[in-house]
């Protein structure tokens, strides 16, 4: 998926950071508030820059958070570049080769997640309550000091000093902490972003992207993953992602719809959807969890503020997976907070903290768009069902299909106007063509 050290050079640094004369004011050159994989990335990526950071974490480890649990391929060379690796960190993750994908009439189409030589590229699948106490922990081990139980109340920009003040929760107490530089990492209502005026402007939003989860006893007889869609669920699907040999994270989501349903309703379309393939009664830990959307627009920089994550808004608008672009979001934030306490310049406007938003930018500017393009043919039941219909009975369809979902190379690989022809075909009804995968020019 690329060498990781080109990608992020700065990582490979563990060079120490030159000493600055105010420094001995501050707690830490770095704040990263929320210890999932966005904030850990960076929180270790700083580190091994030689900065001294503080992550703080709002509940104490092991704590469970709402996901799809699924380590994309692009989160090898996001911990490659970090130092570490998936042997490292999840050894015991399950894998995942395809997807099975079945619509609303029956129509049933499967394969591996294949790039266009035929390589098949793997997921892991390891529940969040796991990976991310590996991650802060290796992020501790990298050099960052660790704060659990330390919830943060508000943060507000002292002009006059030029520093970020922190006042954070901890235990029955509260303690401040200052420093130049904060990495809001800390979710999809985060604190960080609604002190500095970087919270999500539409409210209530526009769209919305809800999800239910719980896990529940399956027996998993294929390497694969399966997807459930059904004509009155409009853009929604019913997942079931083994996560063991016997066991399976279950949930539904609803991705960037403009009608919001309620907990229960999402219940009722899961048990309706579900209840013949798996045993629901054995379900647990069943959350709900409303998920950012994705926008080019969105501002993540304020005078010594970051913004990562799901804090962000980097989740995929198609899947709704979140974790590759979290770390790889964390690292590109690790890299302009360095060049900004090197420089001694953290204000929004200046080089090291622009930069930032110039990279994410360029990194996701494409998936989030062709995400919302693969999510509004999902949202159309008749084009759905022609897309699968061809899948089902040409073997070269069914492979770029389930490549773009499995992320078996960057989409604009797979997207070729040959395989855009024959979707737009598909959608008229119009017979079968050639879909022959072509390498990108």
């Amino acid at each position: 998926m690329g060498d990781s050290s080109a990608a992020f050079p700065l990582m490979r640094s563990r060079s120490r950071m030159p000493h600055l004369a105010s420094s001995s004011t501050w707690d830490a050159d770095v704040i990263v508030v929320g210890a999932g994989p966005a904030g850990s990335a960076a929180a270790a990526a700083l580190a091994r820059l030689g900065c001294h950071v503080l992550l703080l974490e709002a509940q104490r480890f092991p704590r469970d958070k709402v996901c799809g649990d699924v380590l994309l391929p692009e989160v090898a060379s996001a911990l490659a570049a970090l130092g570490t690796s998936l042997d490292e960190l999840a050894p015991d993750a399950h894998v995942v080769e395809g997807c099975n994908f079945t619509t609303g009439s029956g129509l049933h189409a499967g394969g591996n997640f294949c790039d266009r030589r035929g390589q098949t590229h793997v997921w892991r699948i390891l529940p969040r309550r796991i990976l991310d106490e590996r991650l802060a922990r290796y992020a501790e081990r990298c050099g960052a000091e660790l704060l659990e139980d330390h919830q943060l109340e508000r943060t507000e920009w002292d002009a006059s000093r030029r520093v970020n003040v922190l006042k954070v929760r901890q235990g029955g107490g509260h303690t401040t902490y200052l420093a130049p530089v904060i990495i809001g990492a800390d979710g999809t209502f985060s604190r960080v972003a609604a002190g500095r005026g970087l919270a999500a402007t539409a409210s209530p939003p526009r769209r919305y992207s809800v999800a239910l989860r719980a896990y529940a006893d399956h027996a998993s007889t294929t390497p694969r993953f399966e997807v459930i869609t059904d004509g009155l669920l409009k853009r929604g699907c019913c997942w079931i992602v083994p996560v063991s040999p016997h066991r399976a994270n279950v949930g539904i989501g609803v991705f960037d719809a403009r009608d919001r349903l309620t907990r229960g309703e999402l219940s009722q379309h899961l048990t309706r959807m579900l209840g013949s393939r798996i045993d629901l009664s054995s379900a647990s830990d069943l959350t709900g969890w409303q998920l950012p959307s994705a926008s080019l627009r969105r501002r993540t920089v304020a005078d010594g503020v970051l913004l990562v994550g799901d804090a962000a808004g980097f989740v995929d608008p198609f899947t709704g997976h979140g974790i590759h672009n979290a770390l790889t979001s964390g690292l590109l934030a690790a890299q302009a907070a360095q060049r900004a306490i090197a420089s001694a310049d953290w204000r929004a406007t200046g080089a090291a903290l622009c930069s930032y938003e110039r990279a994410w930018r360029r990194r996701f500017a494409f998936d989030f768009w062709i995400g919302r393009v693969l999510q509004h043919v999902h949202g159309n039941q008749r084009l759905l069902e022609a897309v699968v219909a061809r899948a089902a009975r040409n073997d070269s369809w069914a492979g770029q299909l389930m490549g773009l979902i499995g992320h078996a190379e960057p989409r604009h690989h797979s997207l070729r106007l040959q395989f855009l022809w024959s979707l737009l075909r598909s959608s008229l009804g119009r017979p079968d063509v050639s879909t022959a995968w072509s390498p990108p020019a």
